[in-house]
């Protein structure tokens, strides 16, 4: 009963010391994340073109790079396009809010309390610009140390073929592989499915096609909740530009492309790539969110799947040998 309780009492120490220390783990375990997913470019590149390992972890880099980016520049476009359509959305949004109003006064519900006229979309812009200013820089400023950590990691992960790997290296591959698996595994059936949504988004002509997709691939690396989240923001705008009917259109196709993936795809690869079931999902999601904030979902698979081999191999080493025990007695 002591050890017991000695061990519930370093859990809850450790879990405190990851609560309060939770920004700079959340920055070093991106990184690592980060590296995971892209380590096998360079490996590929020393492979098929015979290069050094410094000019296949530069080129990584660069490629890196390259894709934020392109990436912001696409974000910003159509962010800046969103700008410009600002007093447009405002009122398509007056006219659905008093057909609201009148809808529910009809069935005897009053919506007097909070009438549309407070609705300034004046200054609700500006509220909303300097706080996303904000956090653009601090964004920003996390996003370069993420980067300076993920290429440290390359370096150490990247080996040249026939070469001793360092400790280091190896317990990063050993407990990684799982995740890398995950990784690759998560960005194909975004990707797929990001497109299928573009071509939906595009057909049903929702402004913003490419902001919503990119949105939805990176949220897809949140299991079972992030296609939640991403499916909100098109509807809601297809429901005030393209009204009801469409908007249920769009949901509905944006559902299917989903169920595709998931009773097609998403079994087939994961049932190959990684061993976690849906229960462990969710517990792992509720869990590192709880402790690292709204970057513990993107990390709760990777987390939990390391944390899986840890305690696999703690588990193998501290079994006693016996075989040799046998021996011994004889």
């Amino acid at each position: 009963m002591l050890r017991t309780l000695q061990a519930a009492a370093c859990i809850v120490i450790i879990m405190w010391f990851i609560r309060t220390a939770s920004h700079l783990i959340v920055l070093f375990l991106m990184a690592l994340v980060l590296a995971y997913a892209f380590a096998p470019v360079p490996r590929w590149l020393m492979r098929r073109f015979r290069l050094r390992k410094t000019a296949t972890v530069l080129l990584t880099m660069a490629l890196l790079g390259t894709w934020t980016l392109v990436t912001v520049a696409l974000l910003y476009d159509s962010i800046a396009r969103m700008r410009e359509r600002l007093p447009t959305y405002h009122a398509r949004f007056m006219v659905f809010y008093e057909q609201l109003v009148g809808f529910a006064a009809t069935h005897g519900i009053n919506l007097g309390n909070s009438p549309a006229a407070k609705l300034s979309t004046s200054d609700r812009f500006l509220e909303f610009a300097s706080a996303a200013l904000k956090e653009a820089g601090g964004f920003l400023g996390d996003g370069t140390l993420i980067l300076i950590l993920a290429f440290i990691f390359l370096v150490e992960m990247v080996e040249v073929a026939g070469t001793e790997q360092k400790p280091l290296a190896e317990k990063l591959a050993y407990y990684g592989a799982g995740v890398q698996r995950y990784i690759a595994i998560s960005a194909e059936l975004g990707l797929v499915t990001a497109l299928a949504n573009l071509v939906v988004l595009v057909a049903f002509r929702v402004d913003s096609p490419v902001l919503w997709c990119v949105l939805y691939f990176f949220l897809h690396f949140i299991p079972n909740v992030g296609f939640i989240l991403a499916l909100i923001p098109p509807t809601l705008l297809a429901l005030l530009m393209l009204g009801w009917k469409k908007a249920l259109l769009v949901a509905g196709a944006l559902v299917v492309t989903q169920m595709l993936t998931d009773y097609g795809l998403t079994p087939i690869l994961m049932k190959k790539g990684v061993e976690i079931s849906f229960l462990e999902m969710m517990v792992s999601l509720m869990f590192w969110s709880f402790l690292l904030g709204p970057a513990g979902a993107i990390l709760a698979v990777p987390l939990t799947l390391t944390l899986k081999k840890f305690i696999e191999r703690f588990s193998s080493d501290s079994e006693p040998d016996v075989e040799n025990i046998a021996l011994a007695d004889t």
